[in-house]
């Protein structure tokens, strides 16, 4: 049995959504015992799928029809043989990429060859954007400033790739309207699995005071309003970064 869950694992994810498809409603000692989990990891489990909307908990847990729409994607995903791409495949983008990838190597290189230069940490920063155009944008703000990003326009991939190592990233930048997993979801679940990590916000919409009347752990600093200014933008990055 599995004694802790050292990341957020999706082929735990999808025995528990399986179960729950397949027997419907059922006791939380019951599904332990079904999905072969330690307890309290099952427990850690139940609370974060509920936080996700995946499963309707009672006295019993059952799966939520979002539940049954991800348990869908997550067998469809297992079906897959190679990697998807998350950003349409289409030749400027790529190419686009490809000049923000060698914009930051170059900038690696440079500060590497300085004599006497300590050895810096370059920020890792995972950033979650549904507009491929927006996303790009950033990114090049945040690579020519010497940042390492990791970019998703799917904010189910997002989470995947954050389960994987909750540890990784200094900092997580998050549009907040996006469709599958909506910015404020996607929030509650990277906290659940890290709750030390550090988020800010962008949207188009005036929505800082909401956010902080919601989250009282987010302050009206941690979010930029859209259209961004480079400048702010990059401010931002630097103060959350500091905190």
């Amino acid at each position: 049995m599995a004694g802790n869950i050292g990341s957020f694992s999706f082929d735990v994810t999808q025995r528990l959504l399986s179960i729950l498809y397949r027997d419907g409603p059922t006791k939380k000692t019951a599904l332990a015992t079904k999905s072969r989990l330690n307890y309290n990891v099952c427990l850690r489990y139940i609370q974060m799928l509920k936080v996700l909307g995946w499963l309707e908990v009672s006295s019993d847990v059952a799966i939520s029809e979002t539940g049954r729409l991800v348990l869908k994607r997550l067998m469809n995903e297992g079906e897959s043989t190679g990697p998807k791409n998350i950003i349409s495949p289409h030749q400027p983008v790529n190419s686009y990429k490809k000049f923000i990838n060698n914009v930051s190597n170059k900038q690696t290189i440079t500060s590497s060859t300085k004599a006497h230069q300590l050895p810096v940490h370059n920020p890792n920063i995972l950033m979650v954007d549904d507009e491929p155009d927006v996303l790009l944008t950033y990114e090049s703000f945040l690579a020519y400033t010497g940042f390492k990003v990791r970019t998703f326009t799917d904010s189910f991939q997002a989470l995947k790739a954050f389960a994987s190592n909750p540890g990784l990233y200094d900092l997580i930048i998050l549009d907040i309207r996006m469709e599958n997993l909506n910015g404020l979801q996607l929030y509650q679940a990277l906290k659940a699995m890290n709750p030390s990590s550090k988020i800010i916000f962008v949207s188009a919409l005036d929505a800082a005071k909401e956010l902080t009347a919601i989250f009282p752990d987010i302050g009206s600093e941690d979010v930029i309003k859209k259209p961004i200014d480079k400048e702010n933008f990059i401010r931002t990055v630097r103060a959350a970064l500091d905190a």
